[in-house]
């Protein structure tokens, strides 16, 4: 129970001031007129104007409100490295325990959760600290490792006036931990050029010192080798393939070493291609040829060069007028000896090897030597289509030179002139080149009218005819890729005969496939993360059963079976514990999907630190307290506001004494009669003193 005065006025107040300043004024006058009564009538006066403001003694019944404490529990993943989660949980029972044991003390505990950016401890204090009244608030304190990445720039004073911040650093602050600092990791980069990464190793206390650094592409080692630590490292490498490339660059650990998850930087590089150079050669002058330059001109990505023959080495040069030359001699050499690698793709379109006695000698259209290189120019990476004609059951056949050692198909010797309609394979159905085209669309095709009968002797046929002999039958060859088209007539679905067909879009597929376009591979591993899970999605060509390997940003690897959801799609989804990149494995297939940043903040820096906390702490006067891995608590007790609230051996928090009244009443601070008594005992005195 507490007691005050308190005043419940009969007048206005302003009446009741400006009564009291007329007789302080009247007293005063009196007194310099030498009146010997003024004083004893300003006292009655006075008593008149106290009695107007109606004095009362106000008690109350108060109950105390208990000061909050605000404790914030990092749940961050560097916290859970090695033993900092059990010695986080073991410091919160400690803190628990003594907080419990203060007087007049609520505790409000709140969790920081793992972010996609980073650990955003600011952002759960202002929540905590707008749902609480400041003037209660006792002060806060984070059990943390220190790595906080929401810290306002420049710093400032986040809590209420005079609530303390403190900070117990839980984990050990000379530990060591290697990892590598990315400096230039490029995102976009031409097919086939260089892009150069740049990274550093940082491994504090070992300046100087050599690590082995390894680097893959897609999966793929490309190099390893030794670095000094502290030097900047520049890796140059080569994009292989459009859309993603995986980049892995990975510095061995060492014993001891906090953690290996930061040992490991994951980019993504997108392969982009500036122009693509497609080399066509024609064998002679045919219906279908102006299919094919349409088709190709139709793209505006594409450079064309075309290679037209139109007469016969050996024939006699005819004479014409200047004006009447249309044609100049061809740089074959240029093309087929010294710059035959810068094509992306060389076509075939019914070409046949012709030759022809010129002067006792047999000259031929393109030399041995240049096919030699085509062969040669497939095995180190490029792409070759060859649109067959007749003569490729001939002895002008193709499949009699040297580039029989890239193609798929060799010619049996007879050509089925019989109509009928192209088919899919049940290869064909799966693969993405044509996988799009099965269905009732395929049973509208147009008729074609001849087929090249032919062996397969490697890869996927696609397309056949209604007998089943190969259309259409694509493979791989060493680093290259070769398909072979095995009529002459699919032109003409270009014309819209029959009711045509997909010519231009298959056929531009089949042409990026050739050029390794990655969404058109048969083998292909794809990985996303989607609703708290890796979602898995592998395409094939064979039936069985599949599994890949999951390997998580700790390096755990899992063995995840796929299920098959039909035409050679299996798919499985995985839950994720953190952030992070996800790498998935089968064989040589590689994928990774990024749960947040696929080199998260998070684990960029795991050394525990006192300095990202240190400005706010001491800017609300709070305290630093490592815990390490024994769980060390300081002392917490309850201080007045104004002193100290940290020492060396304890964490002060504020006693504010805030209550709520529950019940108050009033009495009057003295009876009526004593007022009128004081005025009438002032007055008479007055006039007695008048009269003397």
């Amino acid at each position: 129970m507490k007691s005050s005065f308190a005043f419940d006025p009969l007048l206005p107040i302003w009446l009741i001031i400006a009564l009291t300043v007329l007789i302080l004024a009247a007293s005063m006058v009196g007194e310099w007129r030498g009146l010997k009564s003024s004083a004893l009538r300003a006292i009655a006066a006075f008593t008149l104007c106290g009695a107007l403001l109606n004095p009362q003694k106000l008690i109350e019944d108060r109950t105390p409100l208990p000061d909050i404490a605000l404790v914030l529990v990092d749940q961050s993943e560097s916290m859970q490295i090695g033993k900092r989660a059990a010695a986080a949980q073991t410091t919160e029972d400690k803190l628990k325990q003594q907080l419990s044991g203060l007087d007049n003390l609520e505790t409000v505990f709140l969790t920081v959760p793992p972010g996609s950016d980073g650990t955003k401890l600011t952002q759960v204090l202002i929540d905590g600290l707008g749902q609480l009244p400041a003037d209660r608030l006792a002060g806060v304190i984070a059990i943390t490792d220190g790595r906080v990445h929401d810290l306002p720039e420049p710093p400032q004073n986040l809590m209420p006036d005079g609530a303390p911040f403190h900070a117990i650093i839980v984990g050990v602050k000379d530990a060591r931990d290697r990892r590598l600092e990315p400096l230039l990791t490029p995102r976009y980069g031409l097919v086939g050029e260089k892009a150069s990464f740049e990274v550093q190793i940082d491994d504090p206390g070992h300046d100087g010192e050599r690590a082995m650094l390894e680097v893959h592409l897609n999966g793929v080692l490309q190099t390893r080798f030794s670095a000094v630590i502290g030097n900047k490292i520049s890796i140059p490498l080569e994009i292989e393939k459009r859309g993603v490339n995986t980049v892995e660059i990975i510095v061995e650990t060492v014993p001891g070493e906090l953690t290996p998850l930061n040992n490991l930087l994951v980019a993504e590089l997108s392969g982009v291609r500036d122009r693509l150079r497609v080399l066509l050669i024609t064998g002679e002058p045919h219906m279908g040829g102006r299919a094919w330059r349409n088709l190709l001109k139709s793209d505006p990505s594409v450079d064309l060069v075309q290679f037209t023959i139109l007469h016969h080495p050996g024939e006699k040069a005819r004479v014409a007028k200047r004006d009447e030359l249309s044609l100049i001699e061809f740089p074959v050499d240029e093309l087929f000896v010294d710059k035959i690698h810068e094509f992306d793709l060389i076509i075939f379109d019914q070409y046949k090897r012709r030759t022809q006695r010129d002067g006792g000698r047999s000259v031929a259209m393109l030399k041995p030597y240049y096919i030699s290189n085509i062969a040669r120019y497939v095995e180190n990476g490029g792409a070759l289509l060859v649109a067959t004609g007749p003569a490729y059951a001939g002895e002008q056949s193709l499949a009699r030179s040297p580039l029989i050692a890239v193609l798929p198909a060799r010619p049996t010797g007879e050509i089925d002139t019989d109509a009928f309609r192209p088919n899919l394979s049940k290869t064909g159905k799966r693969h993405p080149i044509t996988a799009g085209f099965n269905g009732e669309t395929a049973a509208r095709w147009g008729r074609w009218h001849r087929t090249i009968d032919s062996e397969v002797i490697g890869g996927d046929v696609l397309m056949v005819n209604d007998d089943g002999k190969p259309l259409l039958v694509v493979d791989k060859n060493e680093k290259g890729r070769t398909a072979m088209l095995l009529s002459d007539h699919a032109w003409l679905w270009a014309k819209g005969y029959n009711g045509g067909g997909p010519y231009n879009e298959m056929f531009r597929r089949l042409s990026h496939w050739l050029m390794g376009e990655p969404d058109l591979e048969a083998e292909r591993l794809g990985a996303r993360i989607e609703n708290g899970n890796v979602q898995i999605s592998y395409f094939t060509l064979e039936d069985g059963d599949k599994s890949v390997e999951l390997i998580a940003p700790d390096g755990s690897v899992k063995t995840v079976k796929l299920k098959p959801s039909g035409n050679g799609h299996y798919q499985a989804n995985s839950p994720i514990s953190s952030q992070g990149a996800y790498r998935v494995k089968s064989g040589a297939l590689t994928a990774i999907a990024a749960a947040g940043a696929l080199n998260p903040r998070e684990y960029k820096h795991l050394i525990p630190t006192q300095e990202n906390l240190k400005p706010l702490i001491d800017l609300s006067g709070g305290g630093v307290y490592w815990a390490g891995h024994n769980a060390d608590v300081p002392d917490i007790r309850k201080i007045t506001t104004g002193k100290k609230a940290n020492g060396k051996n304890f964490a002060g928090l504020i006693s504010h004494e805030q209550y709520e009244v529950i019940n108050s009443r009033r009495t009057p601070f003295g009876p009526t009669w004593l007022y009128f008594l004081i005025i009438l005992i002032a007055m008479l005195w007055a006039w007695r003193a008048e009269g003397k």
